[in-house]
């Protein structure tokens, strides 16, 4: 059985995270919505949670936008977190907002 890969979901990875810039979700109304209110969230001292943000698959797992078009090409191996994490080595080793969380 596959080992989760311990990404810690903080406002510094957040911050990092290109799952927002994704094709994949260029064309969301959700991720619109989500990343507005994310982008507020990141100025204060409030804690994001993974449902609140369009992002860090990697981390928290599958995506909750439902209008995300998972047939286009991903940006993870561009991803600061992605490279940090060795996620070349992990499963699924791209697309988690389709597959789930990365894992070893």
């Amino acid at each position: 059985m596959s080992e989760e890969l311990n990404i810690p979901y903080k406002k510094e990875n957040i911050i990092r995270c290109l799952c927002p810039t994704c094709p994949v979700q260029e064309n969301s109304v959700c991720v619109r919505e989500k990343i507005m209110k994310t982008q507020e969230k990141l100025h204060g001292d409030e804690d994001l949670k993974p449902e609140d943000y369009p992002g860090m698959y990697c981390a928290n797992g599958k995506a909750e936008c439902e209008d995300i078009d998972t047939g286009k090409d991903c940006v993870c191996p561009d991803c600061g977190v992605y490279k940090e994490f060795e996620l070349e080595n992990a499963k699924p080793d791209f697309l988690y907002c389709k597959d789930g969380k990365a894992k070893k």
